[in-house]
């Protein structure tokens, strides 16, 4: 049983009056036991004449009644009702399934239908929409007449009409963009509700206009008392525009918490809804010809550190934040429609002194310079340019390993890997190519724990080419060798943060070398990555690890270069 639709019903339903009408008494109780957990205000009558005579005494929201009865039925109880009021809403309980009265019914615009014997969980789902759509109908004939009350079209000009929000009756989104093209320095308050969306998906979205309807008229008030206009510019945001151009830092700050205030402790009522009271965030800036922008930037931070307001002088570090996010959308976008994205090559010296290279990422710049991707990647992952640009790089190192003979590591993500459009493609180049026993897939072991199930499908389809698997960043945090063992991986690149700190701690040390000798037990090779000098170079070669990476070893390059080390 659906218990939010019930819980639904009880809020909706609490001021609603209800008239049943069945013939059969133990059915009719039993539907009214049903019906008193969900409805304050019910009704009940045996037939559709002591039902119509209950109906001329009082109005009911919402009429149950069975088809086939003595005296009125409820084909002819139907259609006297809605002779009466046509908006009536009925639903009907029948045993029976007369096509041709049913169709009739239709046509006169009964609500729905319910067939006995009654399904519980139906007759609740029908409740809910009829319920539902009862107190939207309510409230928006109540939201109209308040907005009549505002906006009085007989005697309003054309004009004045048009600067208007027509579901709010305050000035709107296009009037104070007339407002801000003067192009002179303006104060604002930029106001939005919380979680207000849930308020549409709870009630209904009349109920939600009905709020804001509401809200606008206590900016209204409050806004007077600080020389404001109030403007809604769309959705449940509301902007307080300062009518002079001399507001200091403390007045429009305090003005801001205290126009918070007021709303929060007011309480809006609804139909059938008691006490309901709103939270909201707000931001504020100062003598702005940049008002909306400065504003949006305020409220982003104000989320995003979960305040109640700030003002846009307050978030100069977050603006430049956004500012570098918007600039490297840009540079991301561009790489991609131009083609920027290159691979370099990174030599890893391994024990017999053969080298194989790890295809690293990047971005050239209009310098030919190269962007390294601790500046592009998180934001890549966050905004979805990411799998675009590691499919470029990715097909693009395939087409330089098919002219080398050399053996190359490629990173792929867990969002590479649950790509499948993806997979199928990264399969048929390599089988095309014939490359996949040159190949290393180098996966983050954070990303082996996103979905292990996923990765090891992945593993296990690529394994069977011939690729060879390397866990990469191993000891960032998990080190689990259970998991490392079932994947059946080939290799284990410690992460660079202990290959740093090995020298100076001897806690960091003690690992390193416990996980070398656990994974050649295991029968798996250790790489080691940020190898930068000499000494660390020679102490991991002391342990026995069975490759190296880093500058010491070579830096990367765009051209498969060889390097001078030997072990």
């Amino acid at each position: 049983m659906n218990l939010e639709y019930i819980e639904k019903i009880r809020v909706l339903g609490s001021s609603l009056n209800i008239l049943y009408v069945e013939d059969e008494e133990n059915i009719r109780e039993e539907i009214a036991s049903l019906l008193s957990h969900l409805f304050l205000n019910i009704d009940l009558a045996e037939n559709g004449a002591e039902a119509l005579e209950k109906y001329t005494h009082k109005e009911y929201d919402l009429i149950l009644t069975d088809l086939k009865m003595p005296k009125i039925g409820g084909l002819e109880l139907s259609k006297q009702i809605l002779l009466i009021n046509p908006e009536q809403s009925i639903i009907i309980i029948s045993a029976h399934r007369e096509v041709d009265q049913l169709a009739e019914l239709i046509d006169m615009g009964v609500a729905g239908f319910i067939l006995k014997p009654i399904d519980i969980q139906k007759l609740i789902n029908k409740l809910y929409v009829r319920v539902k759509e009862i107190y939207a109908n309510k409230m928006m004939k109540i939201h109209y007449e308040e907005i009549k009350k505002h906006i009085n079209i007989d005697t309003s000009s054309y004009d004045e009409i048009q600067k208007k929000d027509s579901l709010t009756s305050i000035y709107n989104y296009e009037y104070l963009c007339d407002h801000l093209s003067d192009k002179k320095e303006h104060a604002g308050i930029l106001i939005n509700i919380n979680d207000f969306k849930l308020i549409n998906e709870y009630y209904s979205h009349n109920h939600a206009n009905h709020l804001l309807f509401q809200v606008a008229r206590v900016l209204v008030q409050e806004s007077k008392k600080y020389d404001f206009d109030t403007f809604r510019i769309g959705g449940d945001e509301f902007l307080l525009l300062c009518k002079h151009d001399t507001m200091k830092v403390e007045s429009i700050k305090k003005a801001t918490n205290n126009i918070i205030k007021v709303i929060e402790n007011t309480t809006f009522n609804m139909i059938g809804i008691k006490d309901i009271n709103i939270q909201v965030r707000a931001s504020y800036t100062l003598s702005s010809i940049r008002l909306l922008e400065e504003l949006n930037i305020a409220l982003e931070y104000t989320t995003k550190y979960n305040l109640k307001f700030s003002g846009y002088h307050e978030c100069i570090a977050f603006n430049a934040d956004i500012q570098n996010l918007i600039e490297m959308k840009k540079i991301l976008e561009n790489a991609i429609t131009n083609n920027l994205i290159v691979p370099v090559y990174q030599p890893i010296l391994m024990l017999n002194n053969q080298v194989k290279y790890e295809v690293l990422m990047r971005i050239e710049q209009e310098d030919h310079s190269l962007m390294t991707p601790d500046k592009f990647l998180e934001i890549s992952k966050r905004h979805h340019y990411y799998h675009e640009i590691s499919e470029i790089l990715i097909f693009k190192a395939i087409d330089e390993i098919e002219k080398s003979d050399k053996i190359f590591s490629i990173n792929i993500s867990y969002i590479d890997i649950a790509n499948s459009t993806f997979v199928e493609n990264l399969e048929k180049k390599l089988i095309d190519t014939g490359i996949a026993n040159r190949v290393i897939f180098e996966i983050l072991e954070s990303d082996v724990l996103e979905d292990m199930s996923i990765v090891d499908g992945f593993i296990q389809r690529f394994k069977k080419l011939g690729i060879k698997i390397a866990i990469d960043d191993f000891g960032s945090g998990y080190s689990n060798f259970s998991y490392i063992f079932k994947l059946e991986a080939d290799f284990l690149k410690l992460d660079g943060s202990l290959i740093m700190s090995m020298l100076e701690d001897k806690k960091t040390y003690i690992l390193v070398e416990t996980i070398i000798e656990m994974s050649h037990k295991l029968g798996i090779e250790v790489i080691a990555e940020y190898v930068c000098s000499q000494e660390i170079y020679k102490e991991l070669d002391k342990l026995g690890v069975d490759a190296m990476q880093g500058y010491y070893i070579g830096l990367p390059d765009r051209v498969i270069k060889e390097t001078d080390k030997r072990r």
